[in-house]
């Protein structure tokens, strides 16, 4: 008996340590698959349009111009300087079809980016340390059950006779393309301009068509002229 009993225990440590070692690389793989699942949370976050029920926050590439709102205004941040050389407080809302489009505010805005920025705005001008831009702002509401693409600025046209398309937009703020059904966005783009001179006098705005899940077009696409003051 006393011959069993070195047998009995050298069984059960051996049983105890395949235990652990089995335990050992589920527990790694669960902490992996948590740690994947955290990384890709905010990727998804980044890359969806706030809604009307969001607070609306800054663009992290560009200084803050909410209290630009008489021509001359300058601010000056951590992201650079920025002057207000021209704006319409539009507040303005448009049916485009099924789609409920607000435009608040539309700005003519030199930027003096800080050095650390530089680089983000260079492939958008070559006179990316200095330059001028056209901000828009709206909110965009899917008035309908189904899922809707749109979007608010396919392209703009100055009054210097300079055109953009919606391709240029450096806010990148995923405004354009899919709004859920009943689902809202609101947000910003902004297109730099080169032709800043004779001073801009208006802008026209051409939407994109409304489209249906199918990418059939449901809705011509709407031309807006905004005069800056």
């Amino acid at each position: 008996m006393k011959k069993f009993i070195p047998l009995l225990l050298i069984s059960a440590l051996l049983s105890a340590c395949s235990s652990d070692q089995t335990s050992e690389p589920s527990s790694a793989k669960a902490k992996e698959q948590q740690e994947q699942k955290a990384e890709q949370a905010p990727s998804k976050e980044k890359n969806r349009a706030k809604s009307l029920s969001d607070i609306y926050v800054p663009n992290p590439q560009v200084s803050d111009d909410t209290k630009l709102l008489k021509v001359g205004q300058t601010l000056e941040d951590e992201k650079g300087t920025v002057t207000l050389k021209g704006i319409n407080s539009l507040n303005k809302t448009l049916n485009i079809g099924s789609v409920e489009m607000k435009i608040k505010h539309v700005k003519l805005i030199h930027n003096k980016p800080t050095y650390s920025l530089m680089d983000y705005f260079h492939p958008y001008t070559e006179n990316y340390e200095d330059f001028h831009f056209v901000k828009v702002e709206v909110e965009l509401v899917n008035k309908t059950d189904q899922t809707l693409h749109f979007g608010p600025v396919a392209h703009i046209k100055t009054s210097n006779g300079e055109e953009k398309a919606f391709e240029d937009d450096f806010y990148i703020e995923y405004l354009g393309g899919e709004i859920e059904p009943k689902g809202s966005k609101q947000g910003a783009l902004g297109f730099i301009v080169e032709k800043s001179a004779p001073s801009i006098k208006w802008i026209d705005i051409t939407t994109s068509d409304v489209l249906d899940e199918k990418q059939k077009t449901i809705n011509k696409a709407k031309n807006i002229r905004i005069d800056l003051n």
